[in-house]
Order: C-alpha cells, then sequence, then structure tokens
C-alpha cells in the first residue's frame, strides 16, 4: 500500500479510535504534534506508531465486529460512460464485508453513523457529476467543470445515519473519469451507534 494510500486510511482509523476510547477531547493536540515533526514519506510507520503512542490505548480492529473499507478502481480501468455503481475492483480492506465488489455497493450491516469519501478524476476538460447514493436517493454529488486539457482530483467526504440493509455506493452520472493510480477510489466506516 502506498504512503498516500496508508497515510488516508491512518486518519480514518484514527478518528474512529479516538471517537471509540473517549479521547476526543485530547486528539487536536495530539495529532497536531505528530503531524508538526518531520517525518518523511518513507517513514509512514514512524507516523503511525507515534499517533498511536499519543493517542493511547483505544481497541482493536476486528474482522466480525468493525465496519471498515477502503477500496479503488484499478489503475487504467477508466469509467467512459454513466454508470450506476461504479465497481472499485481493488480491496485494500474490507473488515465486515459490507463492500462488495461485485456490485460496487456497500451494505449497512448494523444501524448508526457512517462516514464516506469518494473520489473523481474527470477526463480532460468535461463536465463531470459523481454522486454519492443512498438506497436509491442522491445524497451528495461532486460537480465539475474543467478548462480544456485539464483535470483535478475531488473528494468529498460525507457522514449518514443508516439502517441494516441500506445501500451506499458511488454512480457516475454524467462525464467519465480516470482511475489512474488509484485516483478513484471510495472508503467508508462505521463511527457510531444510533442514539436510543
Amino acid at each position: 500500500m502506498d504512503s498516500f494510500r496508508l497515510g488516508n486510511l491512518l486518519c480514518l482509523i484514527l478518528l474512529h479510535c479516538t471517537y471509540q476510547s473517549g479521547a476526543i477531547e485530547n486528539v487536536l493536540e495530539n495529532v497536531q504534534g505528530v503531524a508538526n515533526k518531520e517525518i518523511g514519506p518513507s517513514d509512514p510507520l514512524k507516523l503511525i506508531a507515534e499517533a498511536k503512542a499519543r493517542l493511547g490505548a483505544a481497541r482493536y480492529w476486528s474482522d466480525e465486529a468493525d465496519v471498515v473499507f477502503d477500496v479503488q478502481r484499478s489503475t487504467m480501468t477508466h469509467v467512459l460512460t454513466p454508470v450506476d455503481a461504479i465497481v472499485y475492483d481493488v480491496i485494500n480492506v474490507n473488515y465486515g464485508k459490507a463492500y462488495s465488489n461485485e456490485t460496487g455497493k456497500f451494505t449497512c450491516p448494523k444501524c448508526g453513523l457512517y462516514f464516506f469519501s469518494f473520489s473523481s478524476l474527470p477526463g480532460r476538460g468535461l463536465q463531470t457529476d459523481v454522486a454519492l447514493i443512498k438506497s436509491g436517493t442522491e445524497v451528495s454529488v461532486l460537480h465539475s467543470v474543467l478548462p480544456k486539457n485539464s483535470s483535478q482530483l475531488s473528494t468529498k467526504n460525507v457522514i449518514l445515519e443508516l439502517h441494516k440493509g441500506d445501500q451506499v455506493w458511488v454512480r457516475l452520472v454524467s462525464g467519465n473519469l480516470w482511475s489512474r493510480d488509484g485516483s478513484l477510489s471510495f472508503q467508508g466506516f462505521w463511527l457510531a451507534s444510533q442514539a436510543q
């Protein structure tokens, strides 16, 4: 896993672990302390170890209890026409087995609040719309209108309240998308149970 993807996954995991451990009031100070140190791009394991030491004991990840996924589209398998569900065929992490690389959809295994992130790398100079869909309803859109011969990677983060069985996926509404070097990605994880 390259250091960029590892860094993104680390941020997601640190947010979740911090929230679960009740150490939310100290996270900003602790994470800033790690971030302000000079750590080269070849030292992601050192960053993880230092962040973990500063945050203290949180909890361990479990394939059975936790819901975390990080998927991407294979390099050079562009999405050239609008499609209802983009299928991300490279699975980096899929705790809870809630993401299907056959359908491209996340199926919620337990009620609660979930964090999702998705990306868009439009074809050069095209108007492109990429939407996050919750059980058939559009809940968030990345809209791009770029000058000719230009392209820009965009990401969007969304927090959704889900019920067991709800599905979440990414749809290409218009334009086309490049998938070079894992630029098309979709991540999500369970944040918390719903209040009773």
